[in-house]
Formats: structure tokens, C-alpha cells, sequence
């Protein structure tokens, strides 16, 4: 393993298939344990004696950690290696999703979250930055397969976790049967913790000590394209936690099964999908890409006012809306590489990025699970919904600008 106080060195040449395998991995287990807890909500309220308002803590906790603890990945990145960190994100998030469904005190399973949440916020941060110093050539190509799986991983646990838990459920008990299913997602995330070690160990210490340019000192919060993308990123982290949390809840509240309403959160995170697989390489050509964050924001905004109007009635329909708007995360994260130069300013840019639009986001779902309990409705929540779809689109817009973070420094 790399030492505390390494000395700059050029960086291991990696084979695209080892590459592409690492980052695959890593990326189909950074939403599973957020969106997992929404189809499971009422029984972790039960299980754990949760209320309301410490079940509206819980769905804000992905945001909160990923915000706070991705203020700190650059950091550790920078003394022990990007792989190192990464190899130690896919150790916190094995341990502490795998574990905390069997503890039966609330503030343990919530301290167990935050650990494993914690390895996530520093992978989110550091992953961008991985693959702009070792993919080269395949930057694009590997951003594709990064975002693609991260959008996975959200339908995925989002679909799975309802039907797993029941499966258990008929096997074991009822109480048995959710805790299995939702610690099942630490236990797939034991397949990157093996293949980050061997990478660790083959490349040694791998954060860029030597830019081939000079780098810019100044601060991050000095470039206003880094505050747009900022923006840009907070306001559709926002919508993703809020509906990891809560969506399957307000489908339920319709006479919706909790199987279904776990599948229409799939459905939404399955259709980001196909933003994933093409909006790196728009973001990468396009020569107005003003357009398509301000389409997400709009079909974004529709979705929550069909909700409001018809939740049960039209909730396909809602769904498909929504799901496009979703495209709007694989154009904030494809933001980060491409409009930075440098792998320094990529990891700065993503460390300022990342932590603060996710602390931003991370407010969303508390304050749904607020309104909620002081309201007992929907109609305040799908208001702010709404307003925060319009700002979405006005905040893409001038992220989408075609400057270059490296230059406003």
C-alpha cells in the first residue's frame, strides 16, 4: 500500500479491461444503499421505532454525508493515493451497509449508515478525478460506464430490495426478511473492495504531484462555472434523494403496493440510464448543450404536477417524465472532467462540486420528511418539487457554458 508521505511519481499504466472492470464494480454500489431504503421505509420505521422525523433524517443522510464527507476525499486522496481512497471507500461502504439492518439500536444503525454512506461520499468525489488521470484516451469512454452504472445501481436497489425483503420474508420472518434484504447490498459491495486492493497495490500512490502545466492556485469558489455546476449538480441531487426517500412512500400513500411503488422508483432510475449512456459523449461534443439540462428541468417539473394531480391514475406516465429529467446526473458529473484541463483542477473542481452541492441536496429530504409529518399530505412537497425543477434548468444552463474552470482561475 502506498506510504503517508509518498513521493510524486508517474502513474501505473492500467489495461482498459481492468479499467473498465474497477469502475463497474465501484460504481453499481454508490446508489444501491441510498435507494434501497425507500421501498423499506415503514418497516425500518418499525424496526427501528422511527418517526417521522428521524425517518426524514435518515432519507436526508445520503446527501448530508456525501456533502460533508466529500469536503474531506480530496484531501485523504492527496496523502495516501486516489486508489488507495477508493480501495478504503469500498471497505466503509462493505462494512457498514453490511452490517447495520442486523443492529437493533437506532443510533448504531445510523452510525452504521454514515460509515458506509462515508465510503460512498468519498468515491463520488475521487472516481471522476480516478479516470481523468488514468483513462487518458478513454476518458469519455469510461465516464460513460461510471455514470451508466451509478444510475444502475439506483434502479436496481430501488427494484430488488422490496422483493428480496419478501422473498426472506417467506423463508425467515417478516422481520428477518428486510433486514436481510437491505444488508444484501454490503455484501455486493465486497466485489470492488477486492479488486480496489489489488489495483491499490499495483499502481502505489497515484494523485498528480507533477501537472504538465501550471496549476491554478486560486480558490474554487473564485470560478463561476464551478458555482453553475454547483447549482447544478445540488438541484438535481435534490430531486434524486428526495425520490430514493420518499417517492415510493408518496405511491404507497396512493393504494399503490409496496412492490410496485418500488418498481416505479426502478423505472425512474432505469430511464437515467440512457442519459448515461449519452450525455458524456454530448457533453464531450454538443454545441449547444444549454438545451438539455433546461429539457430536464421542464420534463422534471411536469413529472411532480402529474404526481400532484393524478399520482396513481398516471404514475407511468409520471414516471417516464421523470426518469428523463433524472438524464440530468449524467450531464453534472460529465460537467466535472470536461470543463477542466488539468487532473489537479479535475479533483479540486469535483472536492468543490460534489460536497457542497450534495450538502445542499442533503436538506431535501429532511425537509420533506418534515412537511410531511406536520402536514400528513403530499401538496407542499410536490410544490417545492416543481420549483426546484425550474431552478434545475436555469442553474444547467449556465453550467452548460463552454468555459473552462482551469482558465476563470
Amino acid at each position: 500500500m502506498p506510504q503517508n508521505t509518498p513521493q510524486a511519481s508517474t502513474p501505473t499504466r492500467l489495461t482498459l479491461g481492468l479499467m473498465f472492470l474497477s469502475i463497474l464494480a465501484l460504481a453499481l454500489n454508490l446508489r444501491a444503499a441510498a435507494s434501497s431504503v425507500g421501498p423499506l421505509l415503514a418497516e425500518i420505521g418499525r424496526g427501528m421505532d422511527f418517526g417521522g422525523g428521524a425517518l426524514g433524517f435518515l432519507t436526508s443522510l445520503p446527501g448530508l454525508i456525501f456533502g460533508v464527507m466529500g469536503l474531506f476525499a480530496v484531501r485523504i486522496g492527496r496523502r495516501v493515493g486516489i486508489s488507495a481512497t477508493l480501495f478504503l471507500s469500498a471497505a466503509a461502504l462493505t462494512l457498514g451497509i453490511g452490517l447495520r439492518a442486523w443492529v437493533d439500536n437506532a443510533w448504531l444503525f445510523l452510525g452504521l449508515s454514515i460509515l458506509g454512506l462515508t465510503g460512498i461520499a468519498i468515491a463520488n468525489v475521487l472516481m471522476p478525478a480516478w479516470i481523468k488521470i488514468h483513462a487518458r484516451q478513454h476518458t469519455v469512454k469510461l465516464m460513460t460506464v461510471y455514470s451508466v452504472c451509478v444510475v444502475a445501481a439506483g434502479s436496481l436497489g430501488a427494484a430488488a430490495t422490496a422483493p428480496l425483503a419478501q422473498v426472506f420474508t417467506t423463508v425467515f420472518t417478516a422481520e428477518t426478511g428486510w433486514r436481510a434484504a437491505l444488508s444484501t447490498w454490503g455484501l455486493v459491495a465486497a466485489i470492488p473492495l477486492v479488486l480496489w486492493v489489488i489495483i491499490a497495490k499495483k499502481i502505489g500512490y497515484d494523485y498528480p504531484q507533477n501537472p504538465a502545466r501550471a496549476v491554478p492556485t486560486q480558490r474554487m469558489y473564485r470560478s463561476s462555472a464551478a458555482w453553475a455546476m454547483t447549482a447544478f449538480f445540488a438541484l438535481q441531487s435534490t430531486q434524486v434523494y428526495v425520490q430514493f426517500g420518499w417517492l415510493p412512500q408518496i405511491y404507497r400513500d396512493a393504494g399503490i403496493s409496496s412492490t410496485e411503488a418500488g418498481l416505479l422508483l426502478a423505472a425512474t432510475a432505469l430511464i437515467g440510464l440512457v442519459g448515461s449512456l449519452l450525455m458524456p459523449t454530448v457533453v464531450d461534443r454538443s454545441k449547444r448543450l444549454w438545451i438539455w439540462p433546461v429539457a430536464f428541468g421542464a420534463l422534471s417539473t411536469i413529472g411532480y404536477l402529474g404526481l400532484y394531480l393524478w399520482p396513481a391514475e398516471g404514475r407511468w406516465l409520471w414516471v417516464l417524465l421523470l426518469g428523463l429529467g433524472g438524464m440530468a446526473f449524467a450531464t453534472a458529473i460529465s460537467l466535472i472532467p470536461a470543463r477542466s484541463i488539468d487532473p489537479e483542477i479535475t479533483a479540486r473542481l469535483s472536492g468543490f462540486v460534489q460536497p457542497v452541492g450534495y450538502i445542499l441536496a442533503g436538506i431535501g429530504p429532511l425537509g420533506v420528511g418534515m412537511l410531511y409529518s406536520a402536514s400528513g399530505t403530499w401538496t407542499s412537497t410536490l410544490i417545492l418539487l416543481m420549483a426546484t425543477g425550474i431552478a434545475m434548468s436555469v442553474a444547467g444552463a449556465f453550467a452548460a457554458r463552454n468555459v473552462m474552470v482551469d482558465e476563470q482561475l
